[in-house]
């Protein structure tokens, strides 16, 4: 049996809220009036959760995994999901920046738009966004030397600039369109960016690999061209991506959205146009640009 906690959102607080301290498994040991008294941070002052949200508990006999869910848009509510090791966190509507910060196991699915710095050096989980996200998610703090460094981001609408700065390992997912900088300074992992990309991605990269589903209206020109002979990683790169399709759909999240789905039924028969770079750091990293003429399997 597990419990989950459902948070209601009254009414927007006019100031910004620290939401760290709500995780599902802490929650879960707590009683109602407990969980209302929650000291939450905003800024030099504090405030309790039952000013901000009506408490609902509920027992489950399916699920043996603790869930929290926010009902309502709180695009106010920064860090949720902060931290997050292990549980269930479900956000119905929009949150505020550093969601998913440095969580490092658990699912947190958000069913809108999220802020900035979205899976802010995250070490691992599964984040899923429905909407679109802001400036440097999967990237790095300001002075950090590692943004993302395990788990799987996937944002079904928008991403915006510098996605995957500085990441070093883990799976991103866009099904829009990503800003200008996706990949910059990426030192290994895997971005997949479904829509248009903006100017100079992949700047800077030493590692890694960023899959486009379109072609760009540019290719960096540090980036050269890297031939055939990659038939197999490219057969276990399709096979690593299509099984992120089933866990997805366990937690309830992105593996159904049409944006999405390109992703879990790449063909393996067909390889894509590959490119290495970035030279001016003398980058082994590599962009693929999946194959959309008309030509056979190769």
């Amino acid at each position: 049996m597990s419990t989950t906690t459902t948070l209601r959102v009254k009414a927007a607080p006019g100031f910004r809220v620290d939401g760290s301290a709500l995780l599902p498994v802490a929650l879960a040991t707590q009683s109602s009036d407990e969980v209302a008294r929650t000291v939450l941070h905003a800024g030099n002052v504090t405030c309790a959760a039952g000013d901000l949200f009506d408490v609902s508990r509920s027992d489950s006999v399916e699920d043996d995994q603790p869930a929290l869910v926010i009902e309502g848009d709180a695009p106010w509510l920064d860090r949720v999901g902060a931290h997050l090791a292990e549980g269930r966190l479900r956000a119905t509507g929009a949150t505020g920046d550093y969601a998913g910060f440095r969580m490092t196991g658990g699912a947190l699915q958000i069913g809108g738009n999220a802020g900035v710095f979205t899976g802010c050096e995250m070490r691992g989980g599964q984040l899923t966004v429905a909407g679109n996200t802001g400036d440097f998610a999967a990237g790095a703090l300001p002075g950090d030397i590692e943004g993302m460094t395990g788990g799987t981001l996937a944002i079904a609408g928008h991403a915006g600039a510098r996605l995957g700065d500085r990441m070093r390992r883990g799976f991103v997912l866009v099904g829009g369109d990503a800003g200008d900088f996706a990949a910059s300074r990426l030192v290994a992992g895997t971005i997949c960016v479904a829509g248009r990309i903006g100017a100079h991605h992949a700047y800077g990269m030493r590692r890694g690999t960023l899959l486009l589903l379109r072609e760009p209206e540019h290719v960096p020109p540090t980036f050269t061209e890297g031939g055939r002979g990659f038939d197999v990683f490219w057969q276990l790169f399709v096979r690593a991506l299509a099984a992120l399709r089933e866990p997805f759909a366990a937690t309830g999240a992105a593996s159904g959205n049409a944006a999405l789905a390109p992703f879990f039924t790449l063909d393996s028969r067909t390889l894509p146009r590959r490119l290495s770079g970035d030279l001016a750091v003398d980058g082994r990293g590599e962009l693929l640009i999946a194959h959309t003429g008309s030509e056979g399997a190769h």
